[in-house]
């Protein structure tokens, strides 16, 4: 027999021997061997029960109703508590939605002991909620679910679910204010409002569907005051609570308390965008109870909160709901123009911009690197500026600079002063007195025209490069050039010069034979140069200083270019192995940023596996699910750092 590695198989086994022990030992009746069979069976059956997955459907206990959101909660108990499962609705009615709001496991250990054994048992609950919203009343059916996970699946049928009208009303309004058309990338302003004509303090709970704004992105929102007023917008993702202004209006005999919020809606792609109406629905008191009023008064967005937070809101006894609809709305967004795009043109859009260049060095000589720093302001997407080819209209001339291939990607500036790139480039001809201005182009959405922008140009000393031969180290006299006469030539008479308190040595002519003296040699000496010991640590410190003098002659002729790239891979290097530490998203984030900064600093390698790289990072990191939890795959770490390796080595190799 096969024994289990589950403990509870173990047990299952243990028992099954004790049994049969008692069987062999005894002379048991009939009956009772039966009985004994039948025990056996059962037990053995548990481990498949064990595994059988239930699931549980419960709603939101009704009325539901059109524009609210309604729970419907799954209790699966069966599954492991990793990895997390999965589930989706895969049908419903187009007017109803229904989104996965959540999944949570509750697991629960015991322990039981059973003779000289201990059993473990663990229970393994997931509860899984959706959230259901209907545009329309009438009946509907929700689902069919399907839940996985791993190689385990479990279909859930359909429920039925019943979404009443809710009434409207008069005094109140919701309005989205979006322009009519926009370009990929532009900062569009978007406004929301709600109109209210009763009294604020009155509305219990306020709910507006801004799910309809889900496919587009929106930069981030700026967090409202703990004290001042805000509107509570319901996403995909959940309840977006949004900064926001109050004031009164008078429209048609009425005054409204007018709600403000305002968000920054970015497009990413051309197309013709059909938003459905914006609704809100709001739950009225009609009678409150006074058993326990609130002391503190002001309008009901800012003061509810530190209300409850006191305990003093009161409580409604009699509430009803009303439902306010929006008008639908077609927003267009506009790809950009062909006719009269620059080259130097790379999707910024905005107005303002400026680009300020500078060089680590103005001295160089031919095949020296430049690093250059690109400074980027504007107003604008800057955060997604990236850098035209430095030879863009009229540039950086590629006959006469080495340039970066490739995108070059920027880093935003800590205090938000636009963005910095780094590039290196190298100066190919001796001619070149200047690094010419850079241009850089960016589309003005308002008058709907490309502009362009210049750097200022930098004046450059280029000097041809340092040939060494073997003549320029011939001789070691001070004032004499290459080329120059002999000293013999220079002084007939072969006599010293005199005037001169420098005296000169040159190895040219020199006679270095060796004239060896036999009765010399053969002489003993007593002094200490010529005892054994002392010469052999005289032998080894000059050995030691040899090899001292070549390192450092070695170090100091390393390029400082070359020392600091070096140091900037290695610290990029950490970051990438520190980035299997920090959840997913952040650590793919993190080792795409090591990836860019060293693809700069060896420009003339191989990016092919970088490149790859940085698309298996860029797509975890802006992927559209939500997992806080996590982790970076440690093939993807391992991976980044071996490509960084083999990049400088190929670099070194070069």
């Amino acid at each position: 027999m096969t024994m289990s590695s589950h403990p509870q198989d173990r047990d299952v086994a243990t028992t099954v021997a004790r049994l049969a022990r008692a069987w062999n030992a005894s002379g048991t009746h009939l009956l009772a061997k039966v009985a004994t069979v039948f025990l056996v069976a059962l037990l053995l059956s548990v481990p498949a029960v064990a595994q059988e997955v239930t699931v549980q459907v419960a709603t939101e206990e009704p009325p539901h109703y059109v524009g609210v959101s309604a729970i419907v909660q799954l209790t699966v108990d069966g599954l492991e508590a990793d990895p997390e499962p999965q589930c989706v609705a895969e049908s419903s009615s187009p007017d109803v939605r229904v989104r996965l709001a959540g999944i949570s496991p509750r697991i629960v250990q015991r322990m039981f002991q059973s003779g000289s054994q201990i059993r473990r048992i663990q229970q393994v609950t997931h509860t899984i909620q959706f959230r259901v919203t209907a545009n329309k009343p009438g009946e509907y059916e929700i689902g069919p679910f399907v839940i996985t996970q791993g190689g385990t699946e479990e279909r859930v049928d359909a429920i039925k679910m019943t979404f009443a009208e809710v009434p409207t009303t008069d005094d109140m309004r919701i309005q989205l204010q979006l322009p009519e058309s926009a370009y990929p990338d532009q900062r569009v302003p978007l406004k929301i409002q709600w109109w209210f004509a009763g009294d604020t303090d009155n509305v219990n709970q306020l709910n507006i569907d801004g799910t309809m704004l889900d496919e587009f992105q929106f930069a981030p929102d700026p967090p409202p005051q703990r004290s001042g007023s805000r509107l509570p917008i319901q996403t995909d993702a959940g309840t977006l609570t949004l900064a926001a202004t109050a004031a009164r209006e008078m429209v048609d005999g009425k005054e409204f308390t007018v709600v403000t919020a305002q968000r920054t809606l970015i497009p990413n792609r051309p197309g013709t965008y059909e938003i459905p109406p914006m609704t809100a629905t709001i739950e009225l008191v009609t009678q409150w109870d006074n058993r326990r009023r609130s002391q503190l008064g002001g309008f009901g967005f800012g003061g509810s909160l530190l209300e409850e937070a006191f305990g003093g809101r009161r409580r409604p006894a009699k509430v009803e709901l009303f439902r306010a609809a929006g008008e639908p709305l077609t927003f267009l967004v506009k790809p950009f123009p062909r006719e009269g795009r620059p080259e130097s043109f790379s999707g910024a859009v905005g107005n303002g911009f400026s680009l300020d260049v500078s060089a680590d060095r103005t001295v160089v000589r031919v095949g020296d690197p430049i690093r250059l720093t690109l400074h980027l302001r504007g107003d604008g997407n800057i955060q997604g500026a990236t850098l035209p080819p430095l030879s863009a209209d009229g540039g950086l001339d590629p006959q006469h600079f080495r340039l970066p291939e490739g995108d070059v990607t920027g880093v935003i500036q800590d205090d938000q002063d636009g963005k910095q790139f780094l590039v290196s480039v190298r100066v190919l001809d001796e001619g070149i007195s200047e690094i010419p201005a850079i241009a850089y182009s960016w589309f003005d959405a308002e008058q709907e025209q490309y502009r362009t922008t210049r750097s200022k140009p930098i004046a450059l000393r280029v000097m041809p490069a340092q040939v060494v031969g073997a003549d320029a180290v011939v001789s070691s006299q001070p004032g004499v050039s290459p080329g120059a006469s002999s000293s013999s030539s220079a002084n007939p008479t072969g006599e010293p010069s005199k005037g001169t308190g420098v005296r000169s040595f040159a190895l040219s002519g020199a006679d270095l034979a060796i004239q060896p003296d036999p009765q010399r040699l053969l002489s003993g000496s007593t002094s200490l140069l010529a005892k054994p010991s002392f010469q052999i640590v005289n032998y080894a410190l000059g050995s030691v200083c040899l090899i001292v003098a070549l390192l450092d002659r070695r170090r100091r002729q390393v390029d400082p270019v070359v020392r600091q790239a070096s140091a900037v891979v290695r610290n990029q290097r950490g970051r990438i192995a520190a980035a299997g530490k920090l959840p997913e998203k952040d650590a793919a984030k993190q080792i795409a940023d090591a990836l860019r900064v060293v693809q700069l600093e060896f420009p003339n390698t191989d990016r092919s596996a970088i490149q790859t790289l940085l698309a298996e990072c860029d797509a975890i990191a802006y992927r559209p699910d939500d997992k806080p939890d996590a982790t970076i795959s440690t093939d993807l770490v391992d991976r980044a750092l071996a490509a960084v390796d083999a990049m400088k080595s190929k670099a070194g190799a070069a």
